[in-house]
């Protein structure tokens, strides 16, 4: 149906109404129905070819590219949003001929139908961003990259010129105009936008600094967030902690406090061990002959202490040492035989990464007693391998101690506390 067809149908309808010789009031009212009915008519026409035609032939295009982006398009409806589009356009240009009986109304429906035209194309370019975020999502090539941001931020950009245009379509004042007059406003959008423009820097800081990417390992104990990296977004970062929960951080926090990302150790292919073992310093003594012999008994160190005492006893007869003190000349204590035999039980332990670093040194000596200090890599990180070998490892080091005649230090219990008052009472 052209514009001609339809003066032809309404100066036919007139002619109807007129030979029927109704009251003026009747005839205005029936001339508005029938306005209406052909608008209504018209929109359905337009609307089924929309989606019976056009989409039916884009439908078809779509699945016969061989790109993919096409196929998040026609998935997210962008398409089905852009059909939506013609009806409301064809409506926009019958206006003035539909109601030509009524020319004051049609400035109204104008705005009213730009209003509604306006809406669908927001929505389009809504759909069209949330699609393409999708599609590059799920390229590996920018797995890491702030694309959900950058969306968002077009999404903002796209909400706000809605609100000039339809203010313009409403008041018939210049968008321009309408963007000089917010731009005296600027420090109130700064102010109510705060959060939102905080976000764009902060995203554009971890961006640029590579301090978090989806599927990073983060702890943030300020916020209680101990998990996976889920979601990037303008304003917040969602993290999976481990028991499932979900923890949203704002995202400048990343750029303002202190947290730490666990992808060096993954990309390293090894966990650190970092432990103390807390030995009492009235246990440490040389060793005598019995405890010799019994720590010869030991696979692991029988070759060391064969061959660091034959060192000891040749230095002490060149330097002639007597023996008549264990203070004259060197001697072997049992807290070096001790970290003697952690270093080779790590060298031959399974879960160790041999080619990584890995020691057993003194700390300071503290309050407590004498910290060794047991410093190694595991050869895995996944979490619960990681603290089985480390379990395995300490729960083998705090009984052997005991072979070593080395106590390891406990705060006393109520229990200590207990058996020494008892002990005192019965004396």
């Amino acid at each position: 149906m052209n514009e001609k067809h339809l003066i032809n149908a309404k100066h036919w309808a007139r002619q109807l109404l007129a030979e029927a010789h109704l009251p003026e009031e009747l005839l205005v009212i029936l001339t508005i129905v029938f306005d209406l009915i052909i608008l209504i008519v018209l929109s359905y026409v337009s609307d089924w070819l929309a989606k019976k035609v056009l989409l039916g032939i884009v439908r078809k295009l779509v699945k016969r590219t061989k790109v993919m982006w096409d196929d998040y398009l026609l998935e997210g409806r962008v398409f089905q949003g852009v059909a939506h589009l013609l009806p409301i356009i064809i409506i926009k240009i019958f206006l003035p001929v539909i109601f030509d009986d009524f020319p004051g109304v049609v400035p109204y429906l104008n705005k009213l139908t730009s209003l509604i035209a306006l809406f669908i194309v927001v929505l389009i370019f809504a759909r069209l961003f949330k699609s393409l975020e999708r599609y590059f999502l799920d390229q590996n090539k920018f797995d890491g990259k702030p694309v959900g941001t950058l969306f968002q931020v077009l999404t903002v950009v796209n909400v706000f010129l809605c609100l000039i245009i339809s203010v313009s379509i409403l008041t018939d004042i210049n968008p321009g105009a309408l963007l000089g007059a917010f731009a005296g406003t600027t420090a109130i959008l700064i102010l109510v936008f705060q959060d939102t423009i905080n976000g764009i820097l902060a995203n554009l800081q971890i961006t640029m600094y590579d301090l978090i990417k989806r599927g990073d390992w983060i702890t943030f104990e300020k916020y209680g967030a101990d998990g996976d990296v889920v979601s990037i977004d303008l304003t917040t970062v969602k993290i999976q902690n481990f028991d499932k929960t979900i923890s949203t951080v704002p995202t400048r926090a990343f750029v303002s406090d202190s947290f730490v990302n666990w992808r060096g150790m993954q990309n390293f292919k090894a966990r650190r061990i970092k432990r103390n073992i807390i030995i009492d310093i009235n246990s440490i003594k040389h060793l005598d002959d019995t405890l010799f012999q019994n720590l010869q008994k030991i696979q692991l160190i029988t070759e060391y202490l064969q061959n660091r005492e034959a060192e000891i006893q040749q230095f002490n007869q060149k330097k002639q040492f007597s023996d008549a003190s264990p203070l004259n000349g060197r001697r072997q204590t049992n807290i070096g035989a001790f970290r003697a035999y952690i270093h080779h039980y790590l060298a031959a332990h399974y879960g160790v990464d041999q080619s990584k670093t890995f020691m057993v040194r003194q700390l300071q000596p503290t309050q407590n007693g004498i910290p060794l200090e047991v410093y190694c890599f595991t050869n895995t990180t996944v979490w619960a391998e990681y603290e089985e070998i480390q379990s395995n490892i300490f729960d083998h080091l705090y009984v052997a101690s005991r072979h070593f005649d080395l106590i390891l230090y406990q705060s006393p219990s109520g229990r200590d506390v207990r058996s020494i008052v008892e002990k005192n009472f019965n004396s």
